[in-house]
């Protein structure tokens, strides 16, 4: 049986994105709900729902035991990306939450704790190296 470690990291930009979206939505719906607009506040509560679960659900980076899944922005859309550890020729930190990773291409990553990512991509491709 074979034992699979991953760490679980938020993509910081669509958390932000996320977050105004929902805070946007439950003002349309306070607004609503003071003008007596029922059916537009039963929308932005909708709306917010689904904001809300974007935001805590959604867009969660992944370091697994060899490879690792991010997300990266594609014509218009921001999509997840499969990155093999041996793949990556370096993992940069360029401030607090900015990660660059040069694999077949250069791919900048935003995390809340961009050294607690590095030191855990360190650990897992050490561990995956013995």
């Amino acid at each position: 049986m074979v034992i699979k470690m991953n760490k679980k990291f938020k993509e910081y930009r669509m958390f932000l994105v996320c977050f105004v979206i929902f805070i946007a939505f439950l003002g349309v719906a306070v607004y609503c709900g003071l003008e007596d607009h029922r059916t537009q506040m039963i929308g932005a509560l909708m709306l917010s729902l689904i904001a809300l679960f974007l935001l805590l659900l959604r867009y969660k980076m992944v370091l697994f035991d060899d490879v690792m899944m991010i997300y990266e922005w594609k014509v218009a859309a921001m999509l997840p990306t499969m990155i093999e550890y041996k793949d990556i020729q370096f993992v940069e930190k360029k401030s607090q939450h900015h990660v660059v990773i040069k694999h077949t291409h250069i791919s900048h990553i935003y995390v809340f704790n961009s050294d607690l990512f590095i030191s855990t991509y360190k650990s897992l491709k050490n561990h995956d190296s013995h």
